[in-house]
């Protein structure tokens, strides 16, 4: 299970950067594996790698999924199996001077590479738990929240 989700972090790491082609999509999934899906507004839509993410998305994967995505200032996540993330803000203005990443790891794992909000805003981003809030400031950590 962790070897799946640390090969999925690797690739993410290895891939580069993508090109985003909806104006207010904030990240794309890059890697799937197994069940993975994502609840935008009331909609649960499977995912797929390429699928746009917005910000207000959760990312859920069942007890086999991981799924990996890429952001637009480069940050990465990847989530390994029953885990649900919900990306709250995300604000990447870097010629205005504006910047926000908080994303709320509601249960499971997941595995942070910090991007460009993080070393140029340090104090825009944060990964909240059901415990604590992590200030991120240009890093890669993971980080494991149990559900209620």
């Amino acid at each position: 299970m962790i070897k799946h989700f640390v090969i999925g972090l690797i690739g993410l790491l290895l891939s580069g950067q993508l090109a985003f082609s909806a104006e207010t999509a904030i990240g794309s999934i890059k890697t799937v594996q197994n069940s993975a899906s994502i609840k935008r507004g009331r909609d649960m839509i499977p995912a797929q790698e390429g699928a746009m993410i917005f910000a207000g998305d959760t990312l859920f994967t069942d007890h086999t999924g991981t799924i990996g995505v890429i952001f637009r200032d480069d940050a990465m996540v990847s989530l390994g199996p029953n885990s649900q993330v919900k990306i709250d803000e995300f604000l990447f203005q870097p010629a205005k001077g504006q910047f926000a990443f908080i994303t709320r790891l509601i249960q499971g794992t997941a595995a942070f590479v910090s991007g460009q909000i993080a070393k140029l805003a340090p104090e825009s981003m944060k990964v909240q738990t059901p415990v604590a809030e992590i200030g991120v400031r240009g890093t890669r950590f993971a980080v494991q929240a149990e559900g209620d």
